[in-house]
């Protein structure tokens, strides 16, 4: 299933994504997560994020995040969150640095 992250993922937004993320999981089998809207994110967000990749692994749910943005990639880094959450080496259209490398 394709799913789409809004443009914010913030402390604001972590009760709709928390609901919006137990719906996914519940719908497939396999979701790849369009991140190429995500314009701002913040350690909430992030741990909600977490929180579903965790998800979907323990219920053996194929997940993937599609053409993360810079700043989503950046985030994931520096709280490194990069064997909780799987992304392709594809970043979302020009929000990325052009030297960055796949994570």
């Amino acid at each position: 299933m394709e799913c789409l992250l809004p443009e914010t993922l913030d402390i604001s937004t972590v009760l709709d994504s928390a609901s919006r993320y137990k719906e996914w999981l519940a719908e497939d089998n396999q979701l790849h997560i369009d991140a190429s809207q995500v314009s701002r994110v913040d350690a909430a967000g992030l741990q909600a994020l977490a929180s579903l990749f965790l998800s979907a692994k323990k219920h053996q749910i194929e997940i993937q995040l599609i053409q993360p943005t810079q700043i989503l990639v950046d985030a994931i880094g520096i709280l490194s969150l990069d064997d909780q959450i799987g992304w392709n080496c594809e970043l979302g259209e020009e929000k990325h640095d052009e030297n960055s490398s796949c994570g």
